[in-house]
């Protein structure tokens, strides 16, 4: 258990919405991650975890920079899916980045196309005991 809350701000970079499909289950009935002190929130001034997802299309960079800018510190990014991870089935593509993860620097990824709900707890735990050392 978290000795506190973590604010979680979600960017979506060009991804298939599959990532997203599975972290909007951890906010049901049955993973409530609230019961944990996890809370997704609107602003990124309000986060400590930044999850992205996708492999950062070319108009999602500038937005995504400036939101993790506006993340006060100390703050973690946690690339969700493989495609943020920098090898999804977008790799290579001429419209895509190199992974949204991999461009900001995440400090944890989170494996799957798309990862499990289990999975993302099990990541989003990890980035958290990352985040406390900070």
């Amino acid at each position: 258990m978290m000795r506190r809350s973590l604010g979680i701000r979600h960017l979506v970079c060009g991804s298939c919405n599959g990532c997203e499909h599975e972290l909007n289950t951890l906010v049901s009935s049955y993973y409530d991650v609230t019961q944990e002190g996890w809370d997704f929130v609107a602003s990124p001034r309000h986060a400590d975890v930044v999850t992205v997802t996708g492999p950062m299309t070319e108009s999602m960079r500038e937005a995504a920079d400036a939101t993790v800018a506006a993340v006060p510190k100390p703050f973690i990014v946690v690339a969700v899916g493989d495609c943020a991870a920098g090898d999804g089935p977008w790799s290579g593509a001429s419209c895509a980045g190199t992974g949204a993860g991999v461009e900001l620097n995440a400090a944890a990824t989170i494996r799957g196309c798309p990862p499990t709900p289990d999975a993302m707890k099990d990541g989003l735990r990890e980035a958290a005991r990352k985040l406390s050392e900070y």
